[in-house]
């Protein structure tokens, strides 16, 4: 696992438990996001118990876009690369009185430069899919555009790509954050964590600083992600569109509003 997505393990992992709880504003936010924007997400089905319909939940963390998405959906199936988020999307789907059949969520990683088809997801449930969503995670990878190519492979032709995420905005912490077009990469998680400053902790660095080591991209342009989702083959009925809320994001003591897109682009 190249050293990118590593960090984003290591820190999603040591979130899990508290992320529902701490980021809990902002989840039932970017739900309500969801929900209201069905139409413009995908053709979801009236009846997916006749129609079958399936989601992929990448970089799903604890579930965030599962959980709006799912009722409208035959089968959804989540991966990340951490596997304590994985553990708490699994107990919640559980909780829920949901079939693994129906949800369920796997530890891995589907764009991992080194790594072009990992054996691990070569069976069919994971193929085919009618719509894949990334939820605050695209920042996060090393790689965006290969992170696109290897989303749309996974879905049937027709199927669309979704992401959101947020609007190009300024460094963190205060000095130039690397974000170029180099070769790790990494995962998110339909996220709420902050992406502001706080003194480090004793003895080590501070949460904040970690989740700065994380994030690969400032944000994406209308343009960034059309081109983005053309140079993947998944340009046809391309849309982008900006909520009008944003959403706050940060520690309570330095609170900051992110512009959020949701885009989509279909594949031939």
């Amino acid at each position: 696992m190249a050293d990118f997505a590593g960090k984003n393990k290591a820190f999603f992992d040591t979130e899990a438990a508290t992320y529902d709880t701490k980021h809990a504003k902002t989840l039932a936010d970017l739900t309500a996001s969801l929900q209201s924007s069905l139409p413009f997400l995908a053709p979801f089905p009236s009846d997916p118990t006749t129609t079958p319909f399936t989601l992929l939940d990448y970089a799903c963390g604890t579930g965030t876009i599962t959980k709006a998405l799912s009722e409208h959906c035959s089968r959804v199936i989540g991966i990340d690369v951490s596997a304590g988020m994985v553990a708490a999307y699994n107990t919640t789907a559980s909780n829920q009185g949901l079939e693994e059949e129906e949800v369920h969520a796997w530890v891995g990683d589907l764009i991992d430069p080194e790594v072009d088809r990992p054996r691990e997801f070569e069976g069919e449930e994971f193929w085919g899919f009618d719509v894949a969503v990334v939820g605050l995670g695209f920042h996060h990878f090393g790689d965006a555009g290969l992170a696109a190519r290897r989303l749309g492979e996974r879905l049937k032709g027709g199927g669309s790509l979704v992401i959101l995420d947020f609007l190009p905005h300024g460094e963190m912490l205060g000095h130039g954050h690397g974000h170029g077009h180099g070769h790790g990469h990494g995962h998110g998680h339909g996220h709420g964590h902050g992406h502001g400053e706080k003194k480090e902790e004793a003895g080590g660095k501070g949460e904040e600083t970690k989740v700065v080591e994380t994030v690969k991209y400032m944000g994406f342009s209308e343009e960034d992600v059309r081109k983005l989702f053309e140079q993947a083959g998944l340009g046809l009925d391309f849309g982008y569109k900006v909520l009008g809320k944003g959403l706050v994001i940060g520690p309570e003591e330095k609170r900051m509003k992110r512009e959020v897109f949701i885009a989509r682009g279909t594949k031939a």
